[in-house]
């Protein structure tokens, strides 16, 4: 009788307060290996997932050169199949008034471009950002084929042995290049003056045209339109003081986003 009496009291108890067995949602579980306590994983987020961009068009932004201290002085060839080479990169020039490092302002600006053209709903590939990178002008260009762009930019700024140079131009390859397919070529062109009107409207700096050049490794290579924008004589005070100044950024970002949007609309 005792012995079924502490059954039954047993059983009420039970009743009264159950056991949980299921853990909250939310609650942290044991690792299979049972070596750290550890919460559920969370939900994927958007950012952990490359995106398309709303547009379906693809960017590849280019800040051209990186940090002093990456050799880059290795040779690679200057296009597919020549027996001609080239550094694999260079570190670029310096503000003859501001001291600021080209491979720095041509990353700030390209940053900014990003996130401009982000926002517009283009997907947008950064061939390097930060200033430590470690990656060649061929590099540069086969990552623009590997990620099926659209087109290239390439941001640059210039320099010159008189202070007197200044203005913005862009480079292109001409009709001649032999590496290149003629639309290709045809495109790049367009590209690269439409950037240049809107850059040179927008920022004021004198606009020196679209420069021919067949002899840059990063185009040579490139399988998708691609144009280089010199922003500005980096020699040149007036210039170099202003492509320097973090306050001009955003309107230059914006005028290059104008630019490319011009293309899109031109050659679609």
């Amino acid at each position: 009788m005792k012995a079924f009496f502490h059954i039954l009291l047993f059983a009420v108890l039970l009743a009264a307060f159950p056991v949980s067995v299921a853990a909250a949602s939310n609650a942290p579980y044991e690792s299979e290996k049972g070596q750290a306590v550890i919460g559920p994983p969370a939900p994927p987020t958007e950012a952990s997932f490359p995106s398309s961009g709303s547009n379906g068009l693809t960017v590849v932004i280019d800040p051209g050169h990186q940090g002093s201290w990456v050799d880059m002085s290795a040779q690679e060839p200057m296009a597919p199949g020549s027996s001609e080479t080239k550094a694999k990169a260079t570190t670029g020039t310096q503000g003859s008034y501001s001291g600021v490092p080209e491979y720095e302002v041509n990353l700030q600006v390209s940053l900014a471009l990003e996130q401009e053209l982000s926002a517009r709903g283009y997907r947008v590939v950064m061939t390097r950002t930060d200033n430590d990178t470690a990656i060649s002008n061929k590099e540069r260009a086969e990552l623009a084929t590997r990620e099926a762009a659209d087109i290239t930019v390439r941001i640059h700024a210039n320099s010159d042995g008189s202070s007197q140079a200044a203005g913005a131009l862009t480079m292109a390859p001409t009709s001649s290049n032999s590496y290149l397919d003629p639309v290709l070529i045809e495109n790049s062109n367009t590209l690269a003056s439409c950037i240049l009107e809107h850059y040179c409207s927008a920022t004021g700096l004198q606009n020196r045209g679209v420069i021919s050049a067949d002899t840059m490794t990063g185009t040579n290579w490139s399988t998708v339109p691609v144009a280089i924008l010199e922003m500005g004589f980096m020699s040149n005070q007036g210039d170099d003081l202003y492509i320097t100044d973090t306050a001009n950024h955003a309107l230059m970002a914006q005028s290059i986003a104008d630019g490319i949007d011009e293309y899109f609309s031109t050659v679609a």
